[in-house]
């Protein structure tokens, strides 16, 4: 899970980029057909087809996972990329409690904490605009978008948390991204010139999030899901803004302010107090009394 909000990441960088050479509908859309192509021909190869599981978890996931990619990129037409990355941590982290009432996995005291400290060092980052421009608190268009797509997203965790155990991962992650494909087939009539029309560096920033962001990425979340609770994987979601933040300070040519780093701190703070108490060994058993 850490690997893949690692890949995704560095994908803030890499959709505000594009984004000056092709609409958000257009990239997205091409996003997942090319990682449903890549998916249907790992299927091609199994002697058996997608199970029940696969089939609903991933139509599912996809309503989820095609709303977020959808809104996070048009909310990055207007917002930097560690604004949105760390807004969509604050969405994100909502499928914990999601998950409460939808799968009876309830929040421990430890993971609630965890999650406060990741939202405190998220409201920090929208309390510091770049550059160190003044201006307090701002949740504009782009804010809302990405907030709205990290919502859908904490539904996509719950989704995949209730289905990926009993699912092939490369089929639940396939139908996934068919799931999407087919959701912005009615927007995206102009993809196909769209695509027709990038320039080399374009092309070289969409391999990238196709291969990592939209094929890797996704699988290892279906295969960490399996054994991992939506709770924790929300959490862990929250280490994508921090890399985000370091890929748009290293490769984005971003300015920080000290609440950025601070606010990544916080998040920081937030995963390994929860990772930390779920790596200690549960305390043994006393032993009954003999004679």
């Amino acid at each position: 899970m850490t690997l893949a909000t690692l890949l995704w990441g560095a994908t803030f960088v890499a959709i505000r980029d594009t984004l000056h050479a092709i609409a958000p509908v257009d990239l997205v859309f091409g996003r997942f057909v090319a990682s449903t192509l890549a998916f249907g021909a790992m299927l091609a190869f199994r002697p058996r087809a997608p199970g029940r599981a696969a089939l609903v978890g991933g139509a599912l996931a996809g309503l989820g996972a095609g709303g977020c990619y959808l809104f996070q990129a048009i909310g990055l037409t207007t917002t930097s990329a560690g604004s949105s990355a760390f807004l969509t941590c604050t969405g994100t982290v909502l499928a914990a409690f999601f998950a409460w009432p939808l799968l009876g996995q309830r929040p421990s005291g430890v993971l609630v904490q965890g999650i406060a400290l990741a939202l405190a060092g998220s409201a920090l980052l929208s309390a510091a605009p770049l550059g160190g421009v003044p201006g307090g608190f701002h949740l504009g268009a782009g804010e809302l978008w990405t907030l709205l797509g990290a919502t859908l997203y904490a539904l996509q965790i719950v989704a995949v948390a209730r289905f990926a155990a009993d699912a092939d991962p490369v089929a639940l992650a396939g139908v996934q991204s068919l799931a999407v494909a087919l959701l912005l087939l009615p927007f995206a009539h102009r993809a196909p010139a769209a695509f027709a029309a990038l320039d080399p560096a374009s092309w070289r920033r969409f391999a990238y999030l196709a291969v990592a962001g939209t094929i890797v990425a996704p699988l290892l979340q279906v295969l960490a899901q399996r054994v991992l609770p939506a709770g924790r994987v929300a959490l862990l979601f929250a280490l994508e803004p921090v890399f985000a933040l370091s890929f748009a300070l290293t490769l984005g040519g971003e300015r920080f302010g000290p609440r950025w780093w601070l606010g990544a701190a916080l998040i920081l703070a937030g995963v390994v107090r929860v990772e930390w108490r779920a790596a200690r060994p549960s305390p043994a058993a006393p032993r009954p009394a003999t004679r």
